[in-house]
């Protein structure tokens, strides 16, 4: 797959949104044995409505009793391109110069390797200081809130009546749909998903290629530890913000984006290695995890380039000042919180970090 738009896909997905859909493939493994990734299009699947969907993840749990072969083809091994298991994630803390009240930053990665270390323990001390954390939006609700289900499946699908065949090119179309019949996970029900979830499942078909990795990842711990230890658990979105935000694309900007990873899709090698660039600067506590990639766009074709930053504008942008007031928010009533959302979410001078220190804030980077 071309790095450039293996950086684009697998930055919005493990850098910024808080769930893709797959099911948690990770072993028990220490500090994080807790954790489980909701499977949320099995999980709409328990209305009803959607028996009849196409699942990538459906497929690599009729696979799971032959571990030796993987359902969709060659395989990486992540632990061949990271450079370290020792993790320390970007932390900041925020100050009201005024007040003196304050809340701690983190950014998060939506993935992990298995066998990283613990999370650190100044990280941990935090966490255990605080009455509550604040997540992009808790995933794990949904495996038991079927108005939520319905919520996801609902933004996921298109309500107009069309289908994903009226909003990307035939060739495109065809391209798919055959790769999709070729791994055992199309039916016709999947033509009413969005484009925006045909470049998920995508994504999920390469996430589960890569060998060694672990599909849950900082902000699942934290939830699931904030349960175990009767935390509240803050939503800083709307379901809605999440479905709006997976489907970003313009109909000419997905046909390009499905029409590319489906063409390079058994590129995996470089997949794994754009997915380890990142994961090595969250790893190392990068507050500025690259989006601005116009050096790697430039095979992007001049015309999509107002797509691309429209694209970038909803994931990133818009929802970066829409955090940055309720980080602002939490602090004005003197929340205990442990902020936390994709690590990408900080990059740029339209960071959230960056964004409440133009509100005023003393915003202070922690080793």
């Amino acid at each position: 797959m071309k790095k450039n738009q293996v950086i684009v896909a697998i930055t919005a997905a493990m850098m910024s949104l808080s769930f893709v859909s797959c099911s948690d493939n990770s072993n028990d493994s220490s500090s994080r044995e807790s954790s489980s990734e909701t499977n949320i299009s099995e999980s709409t699947n328990t209305t009803g409505s959607t028996e009849e969907s196409a699942e990538v993840t459906k497929v690599n749990e009729e696979n799971d009793s032959d571990n030796s072969v993987n359902p969709y083809g060659e395989t990486a091994d992540i632990n061949d391109f990271i450079d370290t298991t020792d993790i320390a994630p970007p932390l900041w803390k925020v100050t009201d110069p005024d007040s003196g009240n304050s809340i701690y930053l983190l950014g998060t990665i939506h993935m992990l390797p298995k066998d990283v270390s613990d999370y650190p323990s100044d990280l941990m001390d935090i966490y255990n200081g605080c009455d509550s954390i604040a997540v992009e939006y808790d995933i794990t609700a949904l495996s038991t809130d079927a108005n939520a289900q319905m919520e996801y499946l609902n933004g996921m699908i298109y309500n107009d009546g069309s289908t994903i065949k009226e909003h990307i090119s035939v060739g495109t179309y065809n391209k798919a749909k055959e790769y999709f019949d070729s791994i055992g996970a199309y039916s016709e029900m999947l033509d009413q998903y969005t484009a925006g979830y045909w470049i998920n499942q995508l994504q999920t078909v390469m996430l589960f290629r890569l060998e060694n990795m672990d599909l849950s990842g900082t902000d699942t711990f934290f939830i699931s530890k904030a349960q175990e230890d009767n935390k509240e658990i803050i939503n800083i979105e709307e379901l809605s913000m999440q479905t709006e935000a997976l489907n970003a694309y313009s109909d000419d900007f997905a046909d390009y984006n499905i029409s590319e990873m489906v063409d390079n899709i058994d590129d995996i090698n470089d997949f794994a290695e754009s997915y380890s660039e990142l994961y090595n600067m969250w790893a190392k506590g990068s507050g500025d995890i690259p989006i601005d990639m116009d050096t790697d766009l430039e095979e992007l074709p001049d015309d999509l380039k107002d797509d691309y930053e429209a694209y970038v504008n909803i994931i990133f942008d818009d929802r970066n000042q829409y955090m940055a007031e309720k980080a602002s928010s939490y602090i004005k009533e003197d929340k205990n919180c442990l902020f936390m959302v994709g690590a990408a979410h900080y990059s740029g001078a339209n960071g959230v970090d960056d964004l409440l220190e133009k509100m005023g804030y003393t915003v202070e980077k922690l080793s």
